[in-house]
């Protein structure tokens, strides 16, 4: 099983420098979906984000300290 740290790690690798939404939730195999990522956004829960045009955006950094901070390796601990 991977450790949270190698969990990271691998998304960085992973993850372009600016991302959607739906990159995301590929990246993410599906953990985290596009709209619970919009639904987190709209009560001020989500990611820090931009805007690209139309599009909410993160940036790779940003985007990886949020989950680092969301993630346990214990169970009955909230992500």
């Amino acid at each position: 099983m991977l450790t949270i740290e190698e969990i990271i790690e691998k998304l960085c690798l992973e993850l372009p420098p600016v991302f959607t939404r739906k990159t995301a939730e590929a990246k993410l195999g599906r953990i985290i979906s596009a709209r619970t990522l919009a639904n987190l956004d709209s009560l001020k829960k989500g990611p820090p984000h931009k805007y690209l045009s139309n599009t909410v955006v993160y940036e790779r950094e940003t985007f990886l300290q949020w989950l680092r901070d969301r993630l346990s390796d214990t169970e009955g601990k909230p992500l």
